[in-house]
């Protein structure tokens, strides 16, 4: 198995649209995808929020994160402060 997590920043006001976007349009792609195993996000209320994903291998984790590249540059760009801090390792 292999776990991905990206970090994002953003007004604290948004949250709960980005909450939604990523509900209704992000986790439907991703668990399509070849490999998923799981998926959450958190926010933390205070302008910061986080996903982490699970795949079954190392090519499917990296496959998402083009698609989260994708899908961040079409739905959220506006939304988002910075680029993702991304972390992703064996598990």
């Amino acid at each position: 198995m292999y776990g991905i997590i990206r970090t994002y920043k953003y007004d604290k006001t948004d949250g709960e649209t980005i909450v939604r976007v990523v509900r209704e349009g992000f986790v439907p792609l991703v668990e399509s995808h070849e490999g998923f195993v799981d998926y959450h996000w958190i926010d933390s209320g205070d302008g910061e929020g986080a996903s982490m994903a699970i795949f079954t291998t190392k090519e499917a984790a990296e496959e998402s994160t083009f698609l989260a590249g994708g899908f961040v540059h079409e739905k959220l760009k506006d939304l988002l402060k910075t680029v993702p801090h991304v972390i992703e390792g064996e598990l």
